[in-house]
């Protein structure tokens, strides 16, 4: 998910900005991919993806708007350290899962459009204990987000040859304090398996946020864009705009 709560910048984020990070205007791309972005297939091959926001099951309840295909799109640095992690996790039989990676700004406005409306839907399975307005207040969405950077995965274990996903204490985008990474009423097993995915990801060169166990980010350097290109499953191969 992640982080940007409406006018004040937080946690994480805001010392990537601090430190020179710096954001750009929104820009869009159509049939084509940017320069250094990529599809993860083509780089992760083993990696199975579904991206939540391109169906209807997700907190929202119906595909956002910019997911108009089926393929995960990140920047090409942060698939090769998913690749990275899924390569190390095949040792042991098992490998990753993602239902979100890059996320088109546009997206990130079309949240914010429905958590204005009265509709709760999905708020049984996906924001149970909180209100639409603490979706935001509890900082599990803002208004942009490392997604809209092309360098965030929601990413979860999965059995490597069935495709089964390990018992996490809680599926993505549950957005409850049972959520976060280090939450005290976990089996072991449980625990464990967070933290066999925080490890391998953190080997990897990736970094949790740690009110979801689910989200990983790579820590960027200088110049972080924003990006609002649609999530397409274009054939060809990334080229220079």
């Amino acid at each position: 998910m992640s982080k940007f709560f409406p006018f004040l910048i937080s946690g994480f984020i805001g010392m990537f900005l601090l430190s020179g990070c710096v954001q750009t205007a929104p820009r869009s791309t159509i049939g084509y991919l940017p320069v250094d972005f990529c599809y993860l297939d083509t780089v992760a091959p083993s990696v199975r993806v579904n991206l939540m926001y391109a169906g209807d099951d997700n907190f929202v309840g119906r595909p956002l708007a910019g997911y108009k295909g089926t393929r995960a799109i990140l920047r090409r640095d942060t698939a090769e350290a998913v690749a990275k992690a899924a390569d190390m996790l095949a040792a042991e039989g098992l490998g990753l899962l993602v239902r979100d990676a890059y996320r088109p700004a546009i997206a990130m406005r079309d949240f914010y459009a429905w958590s204005k409306t009265p509709d709760r839907k999905m708020q049984h399975k996906y924001y149970p204990n909180i209100s639409k307005k603490g979706i935001y207040e509890g900082r599990y969405i803002g208004t942009t987000s490392e997604h809209t950077w092309g360098i965030a995965v929601d990413v979860t274990l999965v059995e490597l040859t069935s495709g089964k996903e390990l018992d996490m204490g809680g599926h993505v985008d549950l957005l409850d304090p049972s959520s976060a990474t280090d939450y005290t009423g976990l089996t072991p097993t449980q625990r464990a398996n967070r933290y066999k995915l925080r490890d391998v990801m953190a080997r990897a060169g990736m970094r949790n946020y740690s009110k979801e166990w689910w989200h990983y980010f790579l820590s960027p350097s200088g110049l972080c864009r924003v990006y609002s290109f649609p999530i397409t499953d274009y054939l060809e191969e990334p080229k220079k705009p």
